[in-house]
């Protein structure tokens, strides 16, 4: 596995942002994988069954890395942390939490929000 993708970069991509679908093209060979967390939110925001079809065929492209226990735990004390300096939400933890723990790189768009929780691994795609 070469990263985690974040669900801004996902939503980039499903929407045809021509910088997301290059970033993707560029690196197809390239393992990446979303957490739970990640697909939620993505089949959350579809509108309508069609779209919500679609979505869950580009996600199926990812591996799922699950939280663990300890997972969980790193994000409950980093949303303690970081969450009123940094306005750092119980989601943002949650999908930082298994890129520390398999120090690897988290691919998002929102840099803002996971720089606090895990600044060396965070990468903005494009």
């Amino acid at each position: 596995m070469d990263g985690i993708v974040d669900t801004s970069v996902i939503i980039d991509a499903y929407r045809g942002y021509t910088p997301a679908i290059n970033w993707f093209t560029s690196n197809r060979q390239l393992l990446f994988a979303i957490t739970p967390i990640v697909w939620m939110e993505v089949i959350e925001g579809a509108p309508d069954k069609k779209r919500q079809r679609a979505l869950d065929g580009l996600l199926a492209r990812f591996q799922i890395v699950y939280l663990t226990g300890d997972d969980q735990k790193w994000a409950m004390q980093q949303l303690k942390t970081f969450n009123l300096s940094h306005n750092v939400d119980l989601t943002d933890a949650l999908i930082a939490a298994p890129a520390f723990r398999l120090n690897l790189h988290l691919y998002t768009r929102n840099t803002k929000h996971f720089a606090p929780l895990i600044p060396k691994l965070v990468q903005q795609p494009y």
